[in-house]
């Protein structure tokens, strides 16, 4: 399949997008009395403050759709995984794992995990009786940005809501009467960069060496991971979305292919000329797409799903120097 002139060989992606929502409250920071949802605030270099998105939001509804994904597609997921707790191999505390018996999980590979190191008091032991556990991790492969409001693009709505307030007495609902609050919703045009290391995939990222050998595997969570994040763009996640779904009206942006070792480049589309710059940018090893609409989006995505496979890395070889006698 590699071999093949139509495939697009993805060493590491990029996407730069700025993408248009109206009425939404994807990422708060909290209550503040009848404050429902506090909008969160970044301020840019110049000292503008605008509106912003949380990466960590994003990678948790990316986390949530991949799980699916990966379920669809009969991808062992680890028990931990599979519950959908986010602390993923770093959740069984277990002495004696090692680094593929955790790689075997696709959400492990993908969305990365820290088991912490923890040394016995004597013998080996710790007070629990449990063996030394040695310290194991892997960085995220799928990276989120804070999406950030472009300045100037953005406004801010406190609308009021109401809830009934009630209470048991006796078995009984006794009404009393409605509860007023007030939540943040919010419309703009958000400039967000995600990153894609897909020949990471299968591997221990921290000494370079495939753990998955089965390409077909690869390409599978490859594949599983490209449409979630496909729909996670196209139709966003995030809070408040039971009541506050947000409209999205506009998507553009560029995605960048690092085809060899390297990285993709990343240009914020908080520039206005993020388009021209990352097209300049390209290579025979760095190719670039623009897209200027959701359906040149789903299009290119849909491209990538059929044509594109995760490079193998190489694999590290380490060459112990001779004992000088």
């Amino acid at each position: 399949m590699n071999n093949q002139s139509n495939q697009i060989p993805i060493y590491e992606l990029s996407v730069n997008i700025l993408t248009t929502w109206q009425a939404h409250s994807l990422s708060n920071l909290g209550n503040n009395g009848t404050n429902r949802t506090m909008p969160r605030r970044q301020l840019l270099s110049d000292g503008t403050e605008t509106d912003a998105c949380s990466g960590s939001i994003a990678k948790r509804f990316h986390a949530a759709l991949l799980t699916e994904q990966m379920m669809d597609k009969e991808i062992y997921l680890c028990p931990v995984c599979a519950a959908g707790d986010g602390r993923r191999a770093g959740a069984n505390k277990t002495a004696g794992l090692d680094m593929s018996s955790i790689l075997a999980c696709g959400m492990c590979d993908s969305h990365g995990f820290l088991i912490t190191s923890k040394k016995g008091k004597k013998d080996g032991e710790n007070e629990n009786g449990s063996e030394d556990r040695e310290r194991l991790s892997k960085n995220s492969l799928v990276e989120f940005s804070f999406a950030l409001a472009l300045p100037g693009q953005m406004a801010e709505s406190p609308q009021l809501f109401t809830r009934r307030a009630s209470r048991y007495e006796d078995g009984v609902d006794q009404e009393n009467g409605q509860m007023i609050f007030k939540k943040s919703v919010r419309s703009g045009t958000y400039a967000q960069c995600v990153r894609y290391k897909a020949a990471g995939v299968g591997v221990d990222t921290e000494i370079w060496q495939t753990v998955i050998t089965d390409e077909e595997e690869r390409l599978r969570r490859r594949h599983a991971i490209l449409m979630a994040l496909r729909d996670q763009i196209q139709s966003p996640g995030g809070a408040m979305t039971a009541i506050l779904l947000p409209h999205l009206t506009a998507i553009q942006g560029v995605v960048a292919i690092k085809t060899t070792v390297g990285r993709a480049p990343l240009y914020s589309p908080l520039s206005p000329d993020f388009v021209s710059m990352i097209e300049n940018l390209q290579t025979d090893s760095c190719l670039i797409f623009v897209f200027n609409n959701l359906v040149e989006f789903h299009v290119l995505f849909q491209r990538l799903l059929s044509e594109s496979y995760p490079v193998q890395p190489k694999i590290r070889q380490v060459t112990l120097p001779e004992v000088m006698s």
